[in-house]
This record gives structure tokens, C-alpha cells and sequence, in this order.
């Protein structure tokens, strides 16, 4: 009987090493005929992924500009039967200074002018005159643009205030135009639209 036993046991391994090549052979088959089309069917869907992702970006930069233009619109513009409750020129002074602060510079003065309208347009002027390194100069000026009311700089005057020397520079000080500081009085405007009627 042990050799009858010893057999069947043999048929059996046999028989498990058969289906353990057959489900192989199987997976394999399966791997080569469905994968494939698996495989491009991820692909589609990564690729309408993708495009979907980039819309959906799109649309939120939009939305930023429109947002922006709205800002525009309600920060530059009298509107009749809103009474405007706002004092532009402190409004203009807050953000100038925050502005100075910001980049470290040195604000001397800010003298506001007699605003000028011309049909529909009010233009509010004033004249500033700041301290520091150009580079930072040009920071404000960006600031200048980057900003909800319409700001424009009409003009502008630099002149070198002094040479720091190096010895002398503070070490928390990062001056990037040779190490001179320059003086820049400038004219700087702000506008405000009326709505006409009709």
C-alpha cells in the first residue's frame, strides 16, 4: 500500500504542479490580452485627467482677473447713490506707507495736490519723495501697479544722496545698486471715474 500511497501522492503533486502551470500560463495570457487595453484605457483617462486639470486652472486664473477687473471697477469709479465713505487720500497715504515699510525704504513726504477733473475723470495728485536703493525703487513701483486703485507715476527725479561705505553698512541691510543711496521725488496720481448718465 505505501507504494500505492507513494504513486497517488505523485499524481497528486503532479496534478498540483499541472494547475499551478496552468493558472501561470493563464495570468500570463490574461496579462498580454487584457493589459493592454488596459493599459490605453489609463492612459485616456490620465490624458482626459490632464486636460480637465488644466481647465480647471484656467478657470481660476480667470476668475483672479475677473475678481481683479471687478475691484478695479468698485475702487475707481463714483457710483451714483453710493456715497463714497472712504477718504481716498488717507487710503492712498496707508498704502504708501505699508508700501515704504514693506521694502524698507525711507518716506520723506507725501503731499497730496488739488485733484483736477476733466469731463467724467477726477485725477487726485501727489507728490513724493522717498529714500533707498534703486532696486527697491523699482519694487514699489510694482507695488504701485499691483495695486486695486488705478496708480500711475507721472514723473520722477533721482538723485544720489550718499555713498555708504561698506565698513559702514549695517549687516541687516541689503543694498543691491553699489551700495548708493538714492533720493526719488516723484508725482504719482490716482483717478476716479463718474458714472455718467446713461
Amino acid at each position: 500500500m505505501t507504494a500505492t500511497t507513494k504513486k497517488n501522492s505523485n499524481n497528486l503533486a503532479a496534478l498540483a504542479l499541472l494547475l499551478v502551470a496552468a493558472a501561470f500560463a493563464g495570468v500570463l495570457f490574461a496579462n498580454s490580452y487584457y493589459m493592454p487595453r488596459f493599459k490605453s484605457e489609463f492612459t485616456r483617462i490620465e490624458k482626459e485627467r490632464i486636460i480637465v486639470s488644466n481647465k480647471l486652472a484656467t478657470a481660476m486664473i480667470v476668475q483672479e482677473n475677473m475678481n481683479h477687473v471687478r475691484d478695479l471697477i468698485f475702487n475707481n469709479m463714483e457710483l451714483p447713490g453710493h456715497p463714497d465713505t472712504i477718504n481716498r487720500e488717507s487710503q492712498f497715504f496707508e498704502f504708501v506707507t505699508a508700501c515704504v515699510n514693506d521694502l524698507k525704504l525711507k518716506l520723506v513726504s507725501v503731499k497730496p495736490l488739488a485733484p483736477v477733473t476733466d469731463g467724467r475723470v477726477t485725477t487726485c495728485g501727489y507728490d513724493v519723495i522717498i529714500e533707498g536703493d534703486f532696486f527697491r525703487f523699482g519694487e514699489l513701483c510694482a507695488k504701485f501697479e499691483n495695486n486695486p486703485r488705478i496708480v500711475s507715476v507721472e514723473s520722477f527725479d533721482v538723485s544720489l544722496i550718499a555713498d555708504i561705505m561698506p565698513e559702514k553698512k549695517p549687516s541687516n541691510t541689503d543694498f543691491r545698486s553699489d551700495n548708493k543711496g538714492i533720493s526719488v521725488r516723484m508725482r504719482v496720481n490716482t483717478y476716479r471715474i463718474s458714472k455718467g448718465a446713461g
